[in-house]
């Protein structure tokens, strides 16, 4: 559970920055996992949406090669899923961090 974060209004640039941390951490903690010549297929998606509270969604779409057996695709997802989450909340608190020095 996340607890709230005190952000000032958010500009189109630190939206992007949210999105843009939040997709790295998931791709690399996937790619952490398998082999990039193994992932078939990689669509990550950060939705950020500033109506009303501050809130970051992550759609992850993972298929691999038939030669991956061995990986959990529903856990791993979930992981970077959280890789994500952990990601963007650390950005999103860089940016109240800065807003309360001001």
């Amino acid at each position: 559970m996340l607890e709230e974060i005190d952000l000032p209004e958010l500009e189109l640039h630190q939206i992007e920055e949210v999105c843009r941390v939040a997709e790295e951490a998931a791709r690399q903690y996937i790619l952490s996992k398998v082999s990039s010549r193994r992932v078939a297929n990689l669509n990550i998606i950060i939705d950020v949406s500033v109506a009303g509270p501050v809130t970051v969604n992550v759609d992850l779409d993972v298929t691999l090669s038939p030669l991956a057996v061995e990986v959990d695709v529903a856990q791993m997802t979930e992981e970077a899923s959280q890789k994500a989450m952990e990601a963007a909340e650390r950005k999103l608190r860089e940016f109240a961090t800065c807003k309360s020095k001001k």
